[in-house]
This record gives structure tokens, C-alpha cells and sequence, in this order.
């Protein structure tokens, strides 16, 4: 071998050795580059899961409060019906009550309100039924009772609308009832619906 392909040996062996480094650094780097973005997509996975894991969790918590609140509102519902039931149920038994019974319960009614006198008004059932066994009863009770049976109906389910002069007071059962209800909703709720 002479000098110069000794030479030229030696310069392509420390070539292919400075190429082998620059591989091997280059690799290095390449790992350290995959390595810093495999945790940095690691980390934003991560990030990303605990962010869904979050949200996943209020929207399961919002669900879970819109249907409790649904859920107060259906048996609130479900109280407020069967609470006007139970008044339309009374005005319906205040209807339904024996003619000795319904005719007494318009009179002491007719005596509270009518202590100045006035026409009666009732529906045309009532006023063909108790309309003249009411008025008079009530002018018997009063002594100087002054009511007359008014010639007029009423479209009321119950009960009467005594007028005297331009004023009318209205006494209809259906009436009667609605002001009982404002009157005793919380009471009669209570009785419904005890605590337990």
C-alpha cells in the first residue's frame, strides 16, 4: 500500500467515523425531540381527558339537578291539581247537598248578607227549586226582612246574587269556594300533604 491509499483510507475512515458521530447525534437528538413531544402530546391528552372527565362530570350534575327540579315541579303539579280537586270536589258536594240542607245553607248565607235589604238573584234551577223558600226563610230570620225574589237569573252554579240598588254581592258557591280556597289553601295543603 502506499502512502497516498493510506492516505485516502484514513481520510474515508474518519469520514465514515465523523458520519457515524453526526448519525449517532443526530439520532440522539431525534429521540430527545420524539421524547419532548410524546410527553407534551402525553401531557395534552392528559389534559385533554381531565378536561372531559370535568365537563362529562357537570353535565351529569346539571342533568342530574334539571331532573330533580322536574321532578319538584311534577309533584308540585300533582299537589296543586289534587288541591283544586279537592275544592271543585266541595263545590260539587255543596251542590249535591239534600234540598232541607242546600235550602238552610242559602238562608243562613242570605240572612249574613242581606241585612239591607235587596233582590235575590239565583240560577234558574235554584229559583224554581228554593228561590221563594229561601228569600222567605231569610225575611222570617231577619224579622224585618225586606228581600224580594228577583225575576232575574244568574249564570252561577250555586248559591245567589243579592242586589240592592246599583250594588251587587256576589254569593255564588263557585265564589264562595274561590275565597274559601285563598283563604285555606295552606291549611288544607297541610292536611293533604303532612310532612313525614
Amino acid at each position: 500500500m502506499n502512502g497516498l491509499e493510506k492516505i485516502t483510507e484514513r481520510i474515508a475512515a474518519d469520514a465514515l467515523a465523523q458520519a457515524d458521530d453526526i448519525t449517532a447525534q443526530a439520532k440522539a437528538q431525534a429521540a430527545e425531540i420524539v421524547a419532548d413531544y410524546q410527553a407534551r402530546a402525553d401531557a395534552f391528552v392528559e389534559a385533554e381527558r381531565a378536561k372531559a372527565a370535568e365537563q362529562a362530570a357537570q353535565t351529569a350534575q346539571r342533568a342530574e339537578a334539571a331532573g330533580a327540579l322536574e321532578g319538584r315541579k311534577w309533584v308540585l303539579g300533582a299537589k296543586q291539581q289534587l288541591l283544586e280537586d279537592t275544592f271543585d270536589l266541595a263545590l260539587t258536594k255543596l251542590r249535591a247537598l239534600p234540598k232541607e240542607e242546600y235550602t238552610a245553607l242559602l238562608t243562613k248565607l242570605l240572612v249574613r248578607a242581606g241585612q239591607s235589604g235587596g233582590e235575590v238573584m239565583f240560577n234558574q234551577t235554584d229559583r224554581a227549586q228554593v228561590g221563594k223558600a229561601v228569600v222567605t226563610a231569610a225575611n222570617e230570620a231577619m224579622k224585618d226582612g225586606c228581600l224580594t225574589l228577583s225575576e232575574e237569573t244568574r249564570d252561577i252554579q250555586g248559591g245567589f246574587v243579592l242586589k240592592s240598588g246599583l250594588v251587587e254581592l256576589n254569593c255564588a258557591l263557585e265564589t264562595l269556594v274561590e275565597q274559601e280556597k285563598e283563604a285555606m289553601s295552606v291549611s288544607v295543603a297541610t292536611h293533604l300533604f303532612p310532612k313525614v
